[in-house]
């Protein structure tokens, strides 16, 4: 049976379009189909005599009275910091789940200020320019900031029901401000949502699957739900985050008028909701993630470039692919093994017949400075003498069915169960097969681990191809009641695994498929099994727009795509395209031709050779911005929307990212592409600076440029300073001693700005022993200031000072090699380009080099 099932399932993957019968609409899940046509009705009165506060002033509650024979509801608000409020209803003496372990710590109320109780509502504050109101009848919630009320939760569209088999609720939510709605990660969707509604497009659907050839611009399903919604407009940006793990489906409406609205459908659990009220894009990003954590300061080294496939089937494979990498002068820092290294999918373990000496392996690859990343899915193969298997059965570490048993289903092994997760003694013991005795014959090079096929993946398309929801894990809980949150828990344990494989002496790397709210604190993800197709490198940039967004910063595609076989063009334009997303793999299918760079013609070597080392230039910009986003919460790459809110032209653009702020990259996709669209913000007053071209761009929307094969259009911003390393090596750990250069156009006023972060690039001393150094670089007419007590005169208008360190105290040396400033000749005007002219310095007025400089002034000509 197993085998009839695995090959139906490899037969959906090559009729290249998701598989419909197995993955359903809508109309075919009963709870979806039942309510999505519920008749708005105002089922439910606010009891004012109900509504008490805690000794403490910080919790409201009240009862919701229902107007028919369903359950009275219990209602609870509390003020959070940061302009955040969360609100729970659940029935009187609900014994409905309650989500454990995504929030990133207990958020702290807020003390309520004055209430204020009307003939039909009770109005509440919690600071000078937050309030809500709660209308008794109909029943609804305005949450209002500034005087500007920014989300209603809609009374006459909250259900809560019981049955025999699930708890289905509903609400919806209006968010007045908003003309265009975007998140609810993950599907492939453009950045700015869609209208869906009943008689065409299925609603947004949340129910982390393993949907090989997943279609363009689909509401379905993927390998990761991230309930949260952000409305956006002129005036405001505001959110809303379901704290809940089952499969949840949205209904959503934009209106270009504003109060754009959200109706969600959710399969069981409880209606716990933050509202986020931002006032701003970046205000509500940043609230988001204060709930939900943030990405840690990555390994450098994950940074940079890393070459897969399904699969390098031996061990010489992978060394002469190392070889090869360094013989033909392209950078690489990991090389990744798919499932065959095993044996027979048993993980943990390796294949011997093609992995002879896997330590020696380890040693050739670390012999030049790589990194080995292994594949380790949930499902353990059910064989006795597995000691993985033996030990997880023997204290009781699996998921199971309803009466008791162990679930068993079909996936890569044959016959598997699933670790419960949710269960922390099974984390645990899952934690500590990672240790280097547990693993045999791991070693230090195994950098970094890939958790695959977490969603969970069962080969069995009666049940879409994961767990039944009726199984159980820990406690009694129903699979369905925290589906989302199974991969989520599995990078957890690999975490904490490999912290303690290596005394929380260096920073794990994870990748995962499947992923939830919080995934950032553990893992990097991917877009998943993507095709060789033009339209897939644009979802590449989709994808991870919106992943970031939602706190998902560490976000990648599979260069070239995962399944097919690319052009030569589609390759190099992928190659300059995946150089400018977080994440940089390359990765394809087994039944696919072998496509690492070196392989290629030569014409198409050169391309994609100058697009790696593009990357690897860059990587000082990278780094600094994840160190940001640590601070702050805000993305790696980012939405023209997010940093122009009030350029309503660009709420829609997804072909284009800016990295941090002051890099604006634009994908090429097409055959034979001669020219695109590039959309310049912020006004005729900001200027864009081509980073390959003399090109001079004002911030006046969109322009058409000609694009050449070589470069994909980069552009910096004026008044920002690019810090690069331009020195090519093989790899990151080759580059750590090597200086920078830095890169600016000065404002008008003779200003510009940028920031560097330093640390040893693989502990957690900036963590825990603020060993890093986060410098200012500042340019005023006269001045350019960074780190060291350090005058540089470059000119009698212009003196380089090392002065200032914004945060701090380890012993990293900036150390400038090269100043590349580029003076803008002509501005743009009535459609024509601008230009520059580009001077470098190298040395001081007295001929030496700048990076020998020790001094405290130095003169330069």
């Amino acid at each position: 049976m197993f085998w009839l099932i695995l090959l139906f399932f490899i037969f959906t993957k090559v009729s290249y379009s998701a598989d419909h019968y197995t993955f359903k609409n809508c109309s075919r899940v009963d709870f979806c189909n039942t309510l999505r046509n519920r008749v708005p009705s105002d089922d439910y009165t606010l009891d004012a005599t109900s509504i008490t506060l805690s000794s403490d002033n910080k919790t409201l509650t009240a009862r919701l009275k229902s107007s028919d024979n369903r359950s009275d509801l219990n209602l609870t608000l509390n003020g959070l910091q940061q302009n955040t409020f969360r609100l729970k209803i659940t029935e009187v003496d609900s014994s409905r789940y309650e989500l454990q372990d995504v929030l990133d710590g207990v958020p702290t109320p807020l003390s309520f200020g004055t209430i204020e109780t009307g003939a039909n509502s009770v109005t509440i504050t919690t600071s000078d320019s937050n309030f809500v109101i709660l209308n008794y009848s109909p029943f609804n919630i305005e949450f209002i900031k500034n005087g500007v009320t920014e989300i209603i939760f809609n009374g006459n569209q909250l259900s809560l029901e019981i049955n025999n088999a699930t708890s289905p609720f509903t609400f919806g939510v209006t968010f007045p401000q908003a003309v265009q709605l975007y998140g609810l990660h993950e599907h492939c969707e453009t950045l700015a949502l869609k209208n869906t509604s009943l008689n065409g497009t299925d609603p947004y659907r949340l129910k982390n699957s393993d949907v090989g050839y997943y279609e363009i611009e689909s509401p379905m399903a993927l390998y990761g739900a991230v309930p949260v919604l952000y409305g956006h407009g002129i005036n405001a940006t505001e959110g809303v985050f379901l704290h809940n793990a089952a499969e949840q489906w949205i209904e959503t409406t934009n209106n270009p008028l504003g109060s754009s609205h959200a109706y969600f459908i959710v399969e069981t659990g409880t209606l716990d909701l933050f509202v986020l009220l931002g006032p701003t894009p970046k205000e509500v990003v940043r609230q988001y993630t204060a709930l939900t954590g943030r990405a840690p300061v990555p390994p450098l080294w994950s940074l940079g470039y890393h070459q897969s496939r399904y699969s390098y089937e031996s061990q010489d494979i992978v060394a002469n692919i190392s070889s090869n990498f360094d013989d033909n002068n392209f950078q690489l820092d990991a090389i990744w093994l798919d499932i065959d290294y095993t044996d027979g999918f048993k993980y943990f373990t390796w294949n011997y017949t093609t992995f002879s000496d896997p330590v020696s392996l380890q040693r050739i690859l670390a012999s030049t400075n790589k990194k080995l990343v292994t594949i380790i899915d949930p499902h353990i193969k059910v064989e006795k003498g597995y000691s993985v298997y033996d030990r997880a059965l023997a204290n009781d570490f699996f998921v199971k069915n309803p009466n008791g048993s162990v679930f068993q289903g079909p996936c890569w092994p044959g016959t598997s169960s699933y670790i419960d997760f949710l269960n922390p003694a099974a984390r645990n013991y899952y934690s500590s097969l990672y240790s280097y005795d547990n693993f045999p014959n791991s070693t230090s090079t195994i950098s970094g681990i890939w958790n695959d096929m977490n969603e969970p993946s069962v080969f069995d398309n009666s049940l879409e191809m994961t767990l039944p929801g009726d199984s159980r894990h820990n406690g009694n809980v129903k699979h369905r009641e925290i589906h989302n949150i199974y991969g989520y828990l599995q990078t957890m344990a690999t975490y904490h695994g490999l912290l303690d494989r290596d005394n929380h002496q260096r920073r794990p790397f994870i990748l995962t498929r499947s992923h939830f709210a919080g995934s950032q604190r553990y893992a990097a993800h991917w877009t998943g099994d993507n095709q060789a197709d033009w339209s897939y490198l644009h979802a590449a940039f989709q994808g991870c727009l919106t992943a970031n967004i939602l706190g998902l910063v560490f976000c990648g595609a599979d260069v070239g795509g995962f399944f097919n076989n690319p052009s030569n063009e589609l390759m190099e334009r992928w190659y300059q395209a995946g150089a400018w997303l977080p994440f940089f793999r390359a990765h394809s299918s087994k039944d696919t031709k072998r496509r690492e760079p070196y392989l290629l013609p030569e014409e198409s070597q050169t391309v994609i050779r100058e697009a790696i080392q593009t990357r690897y230039k860059h990587l000082p910009v990278w780094y600094t911005l994840f160190y940001e986003h640590r601070r702050t919460g805000d993305p790696i790459i980012r939405p023209l929307f997010y940093q122009y809110p009030e350029e309503r032209a660009a709420y829609k653009i997804d072909n284009q990212v800016l990295v941090g702020t002051d890099i604006l990259v634009r994908a090429v996709y097409g055959t034979n592409v001669t020219e695109v669209d590039v959309y310049f913000p912020a006004g005729e007053n900001e200027v864009w600076v081509s980073a390959t071209s003399d090109d001079v761009r004002a911030g006046t929307g969109l322009t058409t440029i000609a694009v050449v094969r070589e470069y994909s259009p980069i552009y910096y911003k004026r008044g920002a300073i690019i810090t690069r390393k331009d020195t090519i090596r093989s790899n990151t750990v080759e580059m750590e001693k090597d200086c920078h250069t830095l890169y600016y156009t000065a404002n008008e006023d003779g200003t510009a700005h940028g920031t560097i972060y330093l640390d040893d690039g693989i502990s957690f001393k900036y963590r825990d022993q603020s060993d890093f150094k986060y410098i200012s670089i500042d340019i005023d007419s006269t001045h350019i200031s960074f780190t060291y007590i350090l005058v540089i005169n470059i000119t009698k208008f212009l003196i380089l000072t090392f002065s200032r360190t914004l945060d701090g105290s380890g012993d990293y040396e900036f150390v400038v090699e090269k100043i590349v400033r580029r003076d803008i000749v002509s501005l743009p005007k009535n459609g024509t380009p601008g230009s520059y002219k580009e001077t470098i310095l190298t040395r001081d007025a007295d001929g030496e080099l700048l990076k020998n400089i020790k001094t405290t002034v130095i003169k330069l000509k």
